[in-house]
């Protein structure tokens, strides 16, 4: 397996989504994409500080969108 930071174009589209944009661009720094040894891609969350609640969300929201706009999903319904 091997990790690398999330792709820009998921990360300028996440920005489009969110409404807290600078709390987003803090949340990417915990955000990595993982390719398993098959190819396949997980988007994951290395993230400790809890009790920081608003960026703990945004992180989880980060994950969440990242790994459906991965997969070609859409996060405009959402």
């Amino acid at each position: 397996m091997r990790e690398k930071p999330l792709p820009d174009w998921v990360k300028e589209r996440i920005l489009q989504k969110v409404q807290n944009k600078a709390l987003a661009q803090e949340a990417f720094k915990y955000i990595t994409v993982v390719e398993k040894d098959d190819g396949s891609l997980m988007v994951k969350e290395n993230f400790d500080k809890t009790d920081h609640h608003a960026l703990w969300f945004m992180v989880l929201a980060c994950v969440n969108y990242a790994q459906r706009l991965l997969r070609g999903e859409s996060i405009d319904d959402i």
